[in-house]
């Protein structure tokens, strides 16, 4: 009797730590709102969105790249959507004289044409003439407004677990 006592509590902790633990690998994965992405293209500054990206969306910092124009920073997170492992990279490319800025995210792990298009209903549509929207295998709406220039794009591509879609969505501040 002496044991059974802390036998049950240790029993009742190792099932909540393991509950913990289990619940700490997400099967949903949020992403950010359309007015989210403005306001990010919106700060011309690399500073104020490592903050968000990083707190918002838990994705890590992964490179730097530069040109003569501008700089791109490339932040990546792994997910885990009904089992199965991707990773997600959203790239902040910014002008380096902090002016203008672009925001695009991919990802296999979600649906962003169906998360995103129902969002853009305000925006104008147009006729996409972007390279990404040329090629055969992708299928891209293309959308503005007074302030910013969207593109939302569905590629079909080989992944390491089959055929599947990587999905693409771009935010640039006019």
């Amino acid at each position: 009797m002496r044991f059974f006592y802390p036998t049950i509590l240790l029993f009742f902790l190792t099932l909540g730590i393991t509950k913990a633990q289990s619940s700490s690998t997400t099967n949903s994965n949020p992403f950010p709102t359309i007015s989210t992405l403005t306001e990010w293209a919106s700060y011309n500054s690399q500073t104020k969105f490592d903050i968000a990206v990083r707190g918002l969306l838990g994705f890590k910092f992964e490179e730097k790249e530069g040109d003569d124009a501008s700089t791109a920073y490339t932040y990546i997170r792994k997910v885990v959507v009904n089992n199965i492992s991707y990773t997600d990279r959203i790239v902040y490319r910014i002008t380096n004289d902090n002016s203008a800025s672009i925001i695009s995210l991919v990802t296999a792990s979600t649906d962003l044409v169906s998360f995103y298009s129902p969002q853009l209903a305000g925006y104008k549509r147009l006729n996409c003439s972007t390279p990404m929207s040329k090629e055969k295998n992708t299928t891209c709406s293309c959308y503005e407004n007074t302030g910013f220039s969207i593109d939302v794009c569905d590629e079909r591509v080989k992944l390491t677990m089959g055929d599947g879609n990587k999905y693409f969505i771009s935010v640039a501040k006019k």
